[in-house]
């Protein structure tokens, strides 16, 4: 059925639950489970050794823009070409100093207090947000201990339980191996990592995947502004999601113009109707917006069997026409 709709949502999800949401939106699904594979790529290396390639890869990048030029408008930053992880690499360094400077080797920390440490006071909620609403500079120092807490674990200087943190030692924080998302250096030549001993990995993980088949009642019944509150409250990828809801809405507006096109001419064939939705626009001047339908006509006979199958038009010999 070409009217049929499908929304696919990766990782764990409380089935019942989302699938009473979506009925209660109007939209009733089908759900299938399946899983999918997904590659996360890291980069990997001494503090140290990541701190030399990112300083190198910015001042090679700052050289090239003052050789060939740089377009007006780019932002260099008040101090030139730098790249952000850098600092996020700083920021690291400095929160798993201040952690070997707070505990000492040995010592056994609740966790409780370390949930403690590792999330900072939200303090004043930012302007416009609920109150306990937390800051972007909260959020940012949350991911640099999280970040350094990963890092103290995977050196072995930690050794964590379900109630309880032994400290096992201390290192040089410059020594400490940090792992950076791949973004860090997809755009750096694979022999400059090899000279500062950085490796990148991927790691490849099953995930649960749901595929949500959204029959074609649903589709031409759903009322968006609903849905969209809907994926809000789900948090459903925001890709998947603009995929998914493009897709509804065109086959809304193209059921919609082709019906009318029954209503205005009668009894058409499939390339008649092709035809004529290819010689209009939905929208106009006075809307400030149009679309033009370039359909195939294979493509509208599917469209007609769906709506006849729902009971919004009907066949009549080689043709079709509204009810």
């Amino acid at each position: 059925m070409v009217l049929e709709e499908t929304l696919i949502i990766r990782g764990p999800i409380d089935v019942p639950e989302v699938t009473r949401a979506f009925r209660e939106a109007g939209m009733p699904a089908r759900i299938t489970q399946t899983v999918a594979l997904e590659g996360l790529v890291s980069a990997k290396g001494t503090i140290r050794d990541v701190k030399a390639l990112l300083k190198e890869e910015a001042s090679r990048i700052e050289e090239l823009t003052e050789e060939t030029g740089i377009e007006e408008g780019e932002d260099t930053g008040p101090g030139g070409l730098h790249d952000p992880y850098f600092d996020v690499v700083e920021r690291v360094a400095e929160v798993i100093a201040e952690f070997m400077e707070r505990y000492q080797p040995g010592d056994v920390i609740p966790m409780a207090g370390i949930k403690e440490w590792m999330v900072p006071s939200a303090g004043a909620a930012p302007e416009g947000e609920p109150a306990g609403a937390v800051s972007p500079d909260a959020e940012s120092s949350m991911l640099y201990r999280f970040m350094a807490f990963t890092a103290l674990d995977e050196n072995g200087l930690i050794e964590t339980g379900d109630e309880e943190l032994v400290v096992q030692g201390h290192m040089d924080p410059e020594d400490i191996i940090l792992a950076l998302p791949g973004g860090a250096v997809e755009d750096i030549d694979p022999e400059a990592l090899k000279e500062h001993g950085i490796l990148t990995e991927m790691t490849v993980t099953a995930v649960p995947e749901y595929r949500l088949e959204f029959g074609p009642e649903a589709v031409l019944g759903a009322d968006l502004e609903k849905v969209d509150e809907l994926a809000d409250d789900l948090e459903i990828d925001e890709d998947e999601y603009i995929s998914f809801r493009e897709g509804v809405s065109l086959k809304q507006v193209v059921t919609a113009r082709t019906i009318e096109v029954l209503d205005e001419r009668g009894t058409l064939a499939p390339a008649e109707v092709a035809e004529a939705l290819g010689s209009s626009t939905v929208g106009g001047t006075e809307d400030g917006w149009e679309i033009m339908l370039d359909l195939t006509p294979e493509f509208v006979k599917g469209l007609l069997n769906d709506l006849r199958k729902i009971g919004l038009v009907r066949k009549k010999g080689a043709g079709f026409r509204s009810i």
